[in-house]
């Protein structure tokens, strides 16, 4: 029988307790009582269970009573106290597991409290604060709406497709090249929700094809995620992320216009900001243009920027659980390394206040906090792991890959950015660029036509005047 702690001593407590008490059957809980952040509550009881202490004193008790896991029941301790209850729990050599509550979206469906029970996550030690969104103000914005979102079978395009769907858009487009992701997005969205959904296989290169879909649903708004994101690749494959992320987002703005879309946001990367890769270089370029037509269009054009998403497709933290999961070391390509991370459906709700708020030009940019070390990342995902660095699995430094910064920037410059109605959504202040656009994009397009990379490169440094290689790759 494992000898429990319970951390929060009110109701979402009593109602694991009480779970517990009344089906113990089902569980091999022994109760030792709980600890509490209000000193008030502490020395009285719960049916018979004392409230012992503060939760910053776990360790006296995990001694005390040979605690084999602790339960926090208690949305109201954040990200930082989560991690100081881990970090106090690190220096005893059993490994004493910690469960957590669920959202409280998730707390909603009214299933038993220790139902919903689950283990740390990484995403719990390391998010930040959520930020809160106007969702009776983005109802208004969707709600009956035609909605087009490229990407869509991406881990950003798809959190984008679910959130829509719950104010209630009279269509919903879902655009991707990816069959397989497409049609398991099409069987949940079909299963869950009773609106009309579209699914258009295409590639966004494809501008005949986009015509026919702009053509043919008329999208009040436009969602538009689809790129390629991988640094390293990308260096390797310009003419790729040329075509994609320029021309192929060119082709849905020039549409945009066309078809008179109400408004069109671009879901763009911090990497954007004074690019040292191709791929950051080619996502700005994409901005430009965005900024250029929105000049003398009656469509709405606007960027969101934001940095790495935990747990989206080619991030690092499912890379690092595969490895875990296959016994394998980590690798880290500098001990200093920092990324600024956010959750993906922060991410998406991001997207949406940004589109309610926009009115045209906009490149919006999310307080995100602290950034993260890589090296702490890969760290606490080992330990969470129930292993130990260094004995079971090592970490190893192989040196920054080309096109990677050791910190990535977010913002142009912090102090000029514009405030917005949400507290945690800035714009960005960015010096817009005197550029002769037409015949840059002509030149880009026959350097493509010759393959001639070298070329594509120089153009792309004559387009994005902040794009300087990084000089620091080992």
């Amino acid at each position: 029988m494992k000898n429990v702690l319970i951390v929060g001593a009110g109701s979402a407590g009593k109602h694991v307790l009480k779970e517990i008490t009344e089906n113990g059957h089902k569980y091999d809980y022994n109760v030792i009582g709980f600890l509490d952040a209000d000193s008030s509550k502490h020395g009285h009881k719960i049916d018979d269970y004392k409230i012992l202490d503060h939760h910053d004193n776990i360790n006296e008790y995990i001694n005390k009573f040979d605690i084999n896991e602790v339960i926090v029941a208690t949305t109201e301790i954040n990200h930082q106290g989560l991690n100081k209850i881990y970090d106090n729990l690190k220096v005893f050599d059993k490994n004493i597991e910690i469960k957590v509550l669920p959202t409280v979206e998730e707390l909603l469906k009214g299933e038993p409290y220790t139902k919903q029970l689950r283990e740390v996550q990484v995403e719990d030690l390391l998010g930040r604060e959520s930020i809160q969104i106007n969702n009776e103000n983005i109802n208004k914005y969707i709600n009956n709406k035609r909605v087009l979102v490229t990407g869509a079978a991406g881990s950003i395009g798809s959190e984008l497709c679910r959130q829509i769907v719950k104010h209630d858009p009279k269509k919903l487009i879902i655009l991707d090249i990816n069959e397989n992701d497409l049609y398991f997005l099409k069987l949940f969205l079909e299963r869950h929700y009773d609106i009309e959904i579209n699914f258009e296989i295409a590639n966004i290169r494809e501008k005949s094809k986009l015509e026919f879909i702009f053509k043919e649903y008329k999208p009040d708004l436009v969602y538009h995620a689809a790129a390629h994101k991988h640094v390293p690749l990308m260096e390797k494959n310009i003419e790729e992320a040329v075509k994609n992320n320029v021309f192929g987002s060119k082709n849905l703005l020039d549409l945009a216009d066309k078809y008179q879309v109400e408004k069109f946001v671009l879901i763009s990367t911090d990497k954007a900001v004074n690019p040292t890769n191709v791929m950051g270089a080619t996502k700005r370029l994409s901005e430009i243009i965005l900024e250029n037509i929105n000049k003398d269009s009656k469509t709405k054009y606007m960027a969101v920027r934001f940095g790495n998403v935990l747990g989206s497709n080619g991030s690092v933290v499912p890379l690092f659980k595969s490895l875990i999961k296959e016994g394998k070391d980590l690798t880290v390509t500098h001990e200093d390394v920092t990324r600024y991370f956010m959750t993906i459906p922060e991410a998406a709700q991001l997207v949406l206040e940004a589109g309610y708020i926009g009115q045209g030009g906009e490149v919006f940019v999310l307080d995100m906090g602290e950034p993260i070390k890589i090296m702490d990342l890969a760290e606490k995902m080992i330990e969470l792991s129930g292993l130990r660095v260094g004995k079971d699995i090592d970490i190893k430094i192989t040196g920054l890959r080309p096109g990677e910064k050791l910190y990535e920037e977010l913002l142009y410059d912090v102090n000029s950015c514009q405030k917005t109605e949400n507290d945690k959504i800035y714009i960005s202040q960015i010096r817009r660029e005197d550029l002769d656009l037409k015949s840059g994009l002509r030149e880009m397009d026959k350097c493509l036509d010759r393959f001639d990379r070298i070329n594509l490169k120089k153009q792309l440094k004559k387009l994005v005047k902040t794009y300087k290689e990084a000089e620091y790759n080992n």
